[in-house]
């Protein structure tokens, strides 16, 4: 009790620390003047009287201090004025203090940007999902590629038969029309989900219920019901509390609205946003034809939660057992190959996690070589900084600072910079980060990601330039207090050319700062032809002068007849438009997504395929004229036409990849080929072109079909205008065109070919750009790193220079005598850079197109470039160098 009332007096008396301090005077005043007085009365003058009664008092500052030790909080008051002083030193010199700032800031703003991105990839993907780090994926490979997806049957067997798994939900994603009482329907991209979906998550309602977990995914109608996303909710319905329980028409069909998801939840579809959640069995009533089992070839992914004690590879190695069984099973020899993957959040193919996260790693190490650049930095700033108050810290210690004291004012200067390049590089983070959606190709879908910063980024910012600024500070201080008070007093005096030592090590940091720079440099220009390379390759096809835009009739309550009237009629109409030099429709654009990844297993009479080979092809459904409109040339044959239609001979198209396989003698054209137990004659052969991505570099096979001829369900289209005038004036007639048509159906995604596929060039160019980013923000901290020693590097060397002028040196030799040392110091970057750089290039190697790993363009461009930056770093030093006054150097001594 005693110690607590002591320690609440000491932080009264701190507290209070003016008032204490005057009366303390006024008390010392007090007994002073009495003894004076006495002094007086024994006969003394009264000036001798009062020396010798302060005499007698002793030394009225130790008394006060002594005080202050006991009664206050000493330790308070002496961190308060080591930041007031640190403070007016930083003020005074504010090259240091913004160098210092902007460096750290560079650094954390980059490490805390990435280190989000990665939280919202890897660690905390869905914030509203429980336990969402163990939430695991399954998706099939097909013909050797990975990513597809399953159908329901074959997540029934998955239930059945997988040991390893405790639950398994289905999930898709679809774009549905929200048809509003009054106004044109709006479209939504909603998910399909089976009725345990949101039990698997851990996933609450904010109002009203969810799915009933127990219901039958395959009980078409029961269950017509749908969950919205806060976000609909309060965007569309106000967020109306007594919506629950009412209709709504999706579809025009009516569905129940049973609850609303928590705020922040969009679903688990790889950073792709849901507005709202259908269940399965409402996918009959969500198209016209009514199917009688749209379930049974309806892609699915799937969502699975792993028994406890059960390891990723024990439940992978239980998945492709289970495909090997279930393909047995099925006694089906096209499906020779097909395969099941367990994946987690950040390798889940559909959606953008996974290509987000093949580029983190890379993001990651280029965050972390500039942050060693940055501590190479600091490093350099804060012991020119401490090499200058060498001679303060010798007076501060002869006259009786200990060293603890001394250490404690570096360690205030070091932690003011370090929170405030923190502070900056946070706040800059928080913007920074949002750029991840402007790095995502446009694909007509909102996004979603969790990019919320949260603690553990602060803490890591922080954490980060305290470390790095500490370290650098106090190494520094540790050898100015080694060295003698007598040594570092007359340092000013005998030094001529500078301490030989610390240019040295100045010398090896900045080698090792500018060999980062070079490895960096080096990875930006592989990365840069990489881009260059496939934007320069020819991707087959004309991407110009075409307007594209898509319909959905199924959504508007379109049947499969008349879907086919009215599109046939609407490609009539636009076939005579003015300034339409040719029209089609697809499933799939060439280098697009939609449509993409359908395969078709299939036969050919006469052909015995080997063991285990896959029968089956990727295709699509495609118009009359479809590879005349996109500009690809036939090498045998002829196009679809308006004439192979649902009953003329059915026919198909194949390009060069699936010739070259199936008919290497060359005799494709003519010859049948059954798939979906229909038989059809091969009519045309395409060259290879690039269908999936510019980058395609392996012919795969691919079957065209005519989309007249396409089975029951076929009422999505893409259209594709090949155009004379304008993409604007285009897209005015195509609007008045279908407006005449059906003024209540909706076009979407009107956009031009050219911007289809820039999302896909976007693909490699992105890393590129990022790296670039990294390569720009290492040369400027190598810049600032490198002008700062050098600066230093003059003022410690001015001496030297004043007696070489003196002596009859020019000031041309001056400025080469500086640069020369600069050109070592980008020899030994450039040589500690290329040996860096083979382990980084290994990692980039997978990413590289049309350019070799050790590319000497790339090598040579990072070498001049470097060069160039070190020679506009030094030039100002150099001739600050050579403008030395011999005189007025001289006579300072």
């Amino acid at each position: 009790m005693r110690a607590m009332k002591r320690i609440i007096a000491r932080v009264r008396n701190f507290a209070t620390n003016h008032g204490e301090d005057e009366r303390l005077r006024e008390e010392i005043e007090y007994h002073i003047v009495l003894e004076t007085e006495e002094n007086i009365r024994a006969g003394m003058p009264p000036v001798e009287a009062r020396r010798a009664a302060r005499l007698k008092f002793g030394a009225i500052e130790a008394v006060r201090e002594h005080y202050h030790a006991e009664e206050g909080l000493p330790i308070m008051e002496n961190l308060l004025y080591d930041v007031r002083y640190t403070l007016r030193q930083l003020l005074k010199s504010p090259g240091l203090t913004v160098t210092a700032v902007l460096t750290l800031a560079l650094g954390v703003a980059a490490l805390t940007t990435v280190a989000t991105w990665t939280n919202a990839v890897l660690f905390n993907p869905w914030p509203k999902v429980t336990n969402a780090r163990s939430l695991r994926f399954v998706d099939a490979t097909v013909l050797g590629n990975e990513g597809y997806s399953v159908n329901y049957d074959q997540l029934q067997y998955l239930r059945r038969s997988g040991h390893s798994f405790a639950e398994a939900a289905a999930f898709s994603s679809t774009v549905v029309n929200l048809n509003p009482a009054n106004g044109q329907p709006q479209v939504l991209n909603v998910g399909t989900v089976s009725s345990n979906y949101f039990q698997i998550l851990g996933v609450k309602p904010e109002l009203g219920r969810l799915f009933q977990p127990d219901a039958n995914d395959r009980t078409y109608g029961a269950q017509d019901e749908v969950v919205l996303s806060d976000a609909l909710w309060r965007s569309q319905f106000n967020a109306d509390p007594v919506l629950v329980g009412r209709t709504i028409s999706v579809n025009q069909h009516p569905f129940t609205v049973v609850g609303i998801a928590p705020r922040g939840f969009l679903g688990i579809f790889g950073g792709l946003a849901e507005a709202a959640w259908l269940p399965l069995s409402s996918l009959r009533n969500l198209s016209p034809d009514r199917p009688p089992d749209p379930l049974k070839h309806y892609g699915l992914q799937v969502a699975v939660r792993l028994r406890s004690g059960i390891y990723d590879r024990t439940a992978a190695a239980e998945l492709h057992t289970l495909a090997r069984t279930y393909t047995a099973e099925q006694n089906n020899g096209n499906r020779n190959g097909w395969d099941l993957n367990l994946r987690d959040c950040s390798h889940f193919e559909r959606g953008l996690f996974y290509g987000i996260s093949e580029q983190l790693p890379i993001l990651a190490g280029a965050s972390a070589l500039l942050m060693v650049l940055v501590c190479i930095n600091i490093a350099s700033l804060l012991g020119q900084h401490a090499a200058k108050r060498r001679h303060e810290v010798a007076i501060r210690t002869a006259l009786g600072a200990t060293p603890s004291r001394i250490a404690s004012r570096v360690i205030v200067e070091t932690g003011i910079l370090a929170f405030s390049g923190a502070l900056a590089g946070w706040g800059a983070s928080l913007g920074l980060s949002k750029t991840l959606y402007l790095m995502q190709p446009n694909i007509g879908i909102p996004l979603a990601f969790n990019l919320q910063s949260d603690m553990r980024t602060e803490v890591l910012a922080v954490a980060l330039a305290v470390l790095v600024t500490l370290a650098c500070g106090l190494a520094p201080l540790r050898q100015s207090l080694r060295v003698s008070q007598q040594e570092a007093l007359h340092e000013g005096g005998i030094s001529v050319a500078g301490a030989p030592r610390r240019r040295t090590g100045q010398q090896i940091l900045l080698g090792l700062q500018l060999g980062i720079c070079f490895m960096v440099l080096v990875c930006c220009g592989l990365l840069t032809r990489t881009a260059v390379n496939i934007f320069r390759r020819d991707p087959g096809f004309d991407r110009h002068h075409t307007l594209t835009a898509t319909v959905d009739l199924s959504r508007v309550g379109y049947s499969q007849e008349r879907a086919q009237i009215f599109l046939t009629t609407l490609l009539d109409r636009l076939r005579g438009a003015p300034g339409v030099a040719s029209v089609t429709l697809t499933t799939h654009l060439p280098m697009g997504d939609n449509g993409s990844g359908n395969t078709l297993g299939f036969s050919i009479p006469g052909y015995v395929p080997a063991r285990d080979q896959e029968m089956l092809v990727v295709s699509d459904f495609d118009g009359p004229d479809f590879f005349h409109t996109m500009g690809i040339r036939l090498l045998q044959g002829r196009d679809f036409t308006s004439l192979d239609t649902a009953t003329s001979p059915k026919v198909a198209v194949i390009n060069k990849g699936m010739a070259d396989r199936y008919w290497p003698k060359g005799n494709a054209l003519g010859s049948r080929i059954v798939g979906d137990k229909i038989e059809r004659q091969i009519i045309g052969i395409v060259p290879n072109f690039a269908y999936h991505g510019a980058d395609d570099t392996e012919p795969s096979p691919v079957l065209f079909l005519p989309y007249l001829q396409g089975p029951t369900g076929y009422d999505y289209a893409i259209l594709a205008i090949r155009f004379r005038t304008t993409a604007t004036a285009i897209a005015g007639q195509l609007r008045q065109t279908v407006a005449a048509l059906d003024r209540g159906l909706p076009l979407e995604e009107i956009t031009t070919l050219e911007e289809v596929t820039d999302g896909q060039y976007q693909d490699s160019r992105v890393p590129a750009e990022l790296l670039g980013v990294y390569a720009i923000a290492s040369v400027l901290v190598a810049m600032m790193g490198l002008y700062a020693v050098m600066a230093y590097s003059v003022i410690e060397r001015h001496r030297e220079f004043a007696l070489r002028i003196a002596l009859g040196s020019t000031r041309e030799r001056i400025i080469r005598l500086v640069l020369h040392g600069v050109i070592r110091v980008v020899l030994l970057g450039i040589v500690i850079g290329g040996l860096g750089s083979v382990a980084a290039v290994h990692l980039l190697r997978s990413m590289l197109f049309g350019v070799a790993p050790y590319d000497p363009v790339s090598y040579c461009l990072a070498a001049i470039l470097l060069l160039l930056t070190v020679l506009l770093s030094g030039l100002v030093p150099a001739r600050r160098a050579a403008s030395v006054d011999p005189m007025q150097a001289l006579r300072s001594e």
